[in-house]
């Protein structure tokens, strides 16, 4: 259970984040990220309302070079819209561990209250952790999630949503009675979850960040990079 995602011990509770002071911004064009990531999504082109809800701390403008770097070490990036879609970025955002359901799910209910829809996204290469989960209307609708360093499942919740079926996604399954059978790991109808799965459902389901390099239609904007997004961590920070 412990955070994969995290490429430092958690520090204490009195050491915060750093506070970057960023030079004046240009605004550029959107640049895509992904792997090796979290982030949510929002159908919303209101990037002060995000800000709010998610309660972002310590905001300032950052283009898109600026907020995915970052995004990628310990801060949170509120990135500009993407056709009806915002996307939230940070390495340290949850879920980053095999307790995803306890960490996102009442962020994820109450934000898809606020703006219809929420979905949440992880991965991480190295220990193959990937997680897919989708709420609409204050409703759970889907969340999976599986850990390829030991072969767990360890959220499987809701049906398949019709994007998943229509993709294919058909996976080993070790807590299936036939799992007890070598030949059933033979299968070539199966296949493991892994990151590529993680932005084949984030394609269907919104859009998929990897792509956001050729999103050449739109203009260039500033999005907002802050230090931590206190609503989406408040269940995590009590446990630590």
């Amino acid at each position: 259970m412990w955070p994969f995602r995290r490429k430092k011990p958690t520090p204490p509770k009195s050491e915060s984040p750093p506070v970057y002071c960023l030079q004046p911004q240009i605004p550029d064009l959107p640049s895509g990220f992904g792997y090796k990531n979290t982030w949510w999504a929002f159908p919303t082109q209101d990037t002060s309302a995000v800000v709010a809800a998610i309660e972002l701390q310590n905001p300032q403008p950052a283009n898109w070079q600026t907020g995915i770097l970052h995004a990628y070490q310990q801060s949170v990036f509120v990135a500009p819209p993407i056709g009806k879609w915002t996307f939230v970025a940070g390495f340290d955002l949850p879920p980053s561990s095999t307790n995803a359901r306890q960490e996102v799910i009442d962020p994820l209910l109450q934000l898809s209250q606020v703006f219809g829809e929420a979905q949440a996204f992880s991965t991480h290469r190295v220990v193959g952790y990937n997680v897919w989960a989708k709420a609409v209307s204050g409703q759970l609708i889907r969340g999976f999630g599986y850990l390829g360093e030991s072969g767990e499942t360890f959220w499987d919740e809701g049906e398949m949503t019709p994007e998943e079926h229509n993709l294919g996604f058909r996976f080993f399954d070790e807590r299936l009675p036939e799992a007890e059978d070598d030949s059933y790991w033979d299968r070539e109808d199966l296949s493991y979850p892994d990151e590529d799965h993680v932005m084949q459902i984030a394609a269907a389901w919104s859009i998929s960040p990897t792509t956001l390099d050729s999103c050449h239609y739109q203009k260039p904007q500033l999005g907002v990079l802050g230090t931590t997004a206190r609503r989406l961590d408040e269940v995590r920070s009590r446990r630590d």
